[in-house]
């Protein structure tokens, strides 16, 4: 299957947050270091109007780069949160994609499973929402624009199956992030291997293990997680883009975005980073075919 690359504008989150780089500015250091497309953040365009949505598309066209957009939480019920205004948002979402050319508008649920482990009826509850709000804007939202559920540290493999099942149709899909379940305490490789076949899209990110100790180090408290770019951290990068790259073929490229988390205010670090991901994340698609091989035959 074909993979291209691209980047989440969430890798300048900062610096575009103070004002430090334009979405202009973005675009081309994206499509100057040779990536195929860019996954807007609709946080990033909630200030411009249609004319100025267009000229970013019309900039993008120009550098040869594709859109895609990445949507917000439709919401927790555990919030009070209700399925008409997770429609409503999603409808938001899909009309904005159709303006910028995406094909598709990715959203997610609005918790985190390890704030809810010991609640299991609060994580079922959060399923029947993220389903009910879907399969109502199957029917009710407009367009032909694909509606992705990201895997965003929540549910289980099993679970985005059970939702993509219930809502029923081949508009809603998975947008699988390759590192996500980390932050569940799930191994990723059983997770992308089980959801794969239901994502068109999806984002690709790195992390590393940071120990916390005691003042004379005698021992230590924990650990931390922390997100790095592709390349950076421990990661089994390898055998998860392996199994990306031996999942059925597809009429479209398979779409990976760098998400790339750990940025800051005044560090433009992007470029060099983004650069070094580029040529790791190519070596690994390139070797990707005797990678999943290998993966299989482990199985």
């Amino acid at each position: 299957m074909d993979i291209v690359l691209g980047v989440d504008t969430l890798s300048y989150h900062c610096r575009l947050a103070a004002g430090e780089i334009s979405l202009e500015d973005v675009l081309r250091e994206i499509a100057d270091l040779g990536y195929a497309f860019v996954q807007f953040n609709a946080v990033h365009v909630r200030e411009r109007d249609t004319a100025a949505l267009v000229g970013l598309r019309a900039l993008a066209d120009d550098l040869g780069l594709g859109i895609t957009l990445s949507g917000d939480v439709v919401g927790r019920v555990g919030n009070g949160d209700t399925v008409d205004g997770g429609v409503e948002r999603i409808t938001a979402w899909v009309a904005l994609a159709e303006t910028i050319g995406s094909p598709f508008a990715r959203v997610s649920s609005g918790f985190y499973r390890a704030e809810l482990f010991d609640e299991p009826g609060l994580i079922a509850a959060e399923q029947r929402y993220v389903t009910d709000t879907l399969r109502r804007a199957v029917d009710e939202v407009p367009g032909d624009v694909q509606i992705l559920l990201e895997n965003h540290s929540d549910f289980t493999a099993d679970e985005y199956a059970e939702i993509i099942a219930g809502v029923g149709s081949d508009r809603v899909g998975v947008f699988l992030d390759l590192i996500n379940p980390i932050s569940s305490l799930q191994d990723p490789l059983p997770v992308i291997t089980r959801l794969a076949p239901l994502a068109p899209s999806g984002h690709v990110k790195d992390f590393r293990l940071v120990s916390r100790y005691v003042q004379d180090r005698f021992h230590r408290r924990g650990f931390d997680v922390q997100w790095c770019y592709p390349g950076e951290g421990v990661a089994d990068l390898t055998s998860l883009v392996g199994v990306l790259a031996g999942s059925a073929d597809r009429a479209e490229p398979y779409r990976l975005s760098v998400e790339g988390l750990d940025n800051h205010p005044g560090v433009a670090d992007q470029r060099e980073r983004l650069a070094a991901s580029l040529t790791f994340l190519r070596t690994l698609i390139t070797d990707a075919p005797a990678a999943a091989a290998t993966s299989k035959e482990t199985r």
